[in-house]
């Protein structure tokens, strides 16, 4: 089986993960803001209650853990790119 890395693209797309993920941890923090100010503790509803507790369950674990898997795949872009030319420099 042939593998064929473009390590260009493959450092491209690494960046452009990286970037997704910042643009996306922003994005998240202003909506938990927004959650935080427009749905503010004490208000006693069941609405409330139950959207600022999924809000902060969904943010607090499932958010991180995606963010961090997208990084990884950065970096294994990275790595891939970084062993590819090492490898073709031993051969050559």
């Amino acid at each position: 089986m042939n593998i064929t890395i473009t390590p260009g693209a493959a450092t491209d797309d690494a960046a452009e993960i990286d970037s997704i993920v910042s643009r996306m941890q922003e994005e998240m923090q202003e909506l938990d803001a927004a959650i935080k100010r427009d749905i503010p503790d004490g208000i006693q509803t069941t609405w409330s209650e139950t959207v600022r507790n999924n809000w902060e369950a969904y943010y607090s674990a499932d958010v991180p853990e995606a963010m961090e898997e997208m990084k990884l795949s950065a970096a294994n872009l990275r790595l891939a790119v970084e062993q590819a030319l090492a490898y073709d420099q031993e051969r050559n």
